[in-house]
């Protein structure tokens, strides 16, 4: 079963083009000013705009800011979870995820960090931050539960604490690179991403023993 991309209205080129010149400028100014110090007038300035063009597409600058970050995020990951993947095991969907963890790090998860920073003393950006992660929540959880209908995870396992762990390793990464920490090898990475998978896999009793017997 498919994890259904959200349906986007479609846009003129025109509406397109304008929406890039806005976001492109709303990343610099974010970037060079951090989130509070970011004026909404110098955002339309470098983008040649009013600031009516931006409140008539955006209600304030946590929006703007949530959307400069999608814009600039690569959208492999976002592809991954919304790929066809009745024909491969869903836990290997999820160790694909845990290996492009040491892809080099999209401009926009720069801009999303310092929305979760920003978040914690602005309440509309922190409700608009709960609102894109809760999404992302959903289509691991579809993922965990194909896994389990699968018999590949353990039903047992909370899938909240599952996809919590997930997340976890993911944000846990993301400021692991922003401060440039010393990464670990790609082959030695993935043998950790595919032990923890297997960690949360159905367990396996060995042939002679039963459900309970001590090892």
């Amino acid at each position: 079963m498919a994890v259904e991309a959200p349906e986007i209205a479609p846009r003129s080129d025109q509406s397109d083009l304008l929406t890039e010149r806005l976001l492109h400028s709303a990343a610099e100014v974010f970037a060079e000013q951090g989130y509070e110090r970011a004026g909404v007038a110098e955002i339309a300035r470098r983008a040649g705009v009013t600031t009516g063009a931006i409140y008539s597409r955006y209600s304030g600058k946590a929006e703007l800011l949530l959307d400069a970050a999608n814009h600039h995020v690569s959208d492999e990951i976002q592809h991954l979870l919304r790929t066809e993947i009745q024909n491969e095991p869903a836990t290997q969907v999820l160790a694909s995820l845990g290996a492009h963890l040491l892809d080099e790090l999209p401009a926009g998860a720069g801009l999303f960090l310092e929305a979760i920073v920003a978040g914690r003393r602005d309440p509309e950006l922190a409700a608009a931050i709960r609102g894109r992660v809760e999404a992302e929540d959903e289509r691991l959880a579809e993922l965990m539960r194909k896994a389990t209908s699968d018999g590949l995870l353990d039903p047992e396992l909370d899938e909240l604490a599952t996809v919590r762990l997930a997340h976890a390793i993911g944000f846990g990464m993301a400021l692991t690179r922003s401060i440039g920490l010393d990464l670990p090898d790609a082959d030695a990475w993935t043998t950790i991403i595919n032990r923890v998978i297997s960690a949360v896999g159905m367990p396996q009793n060995p042939p002679d023993s039963k459900p309970g017997d001590e090892l």
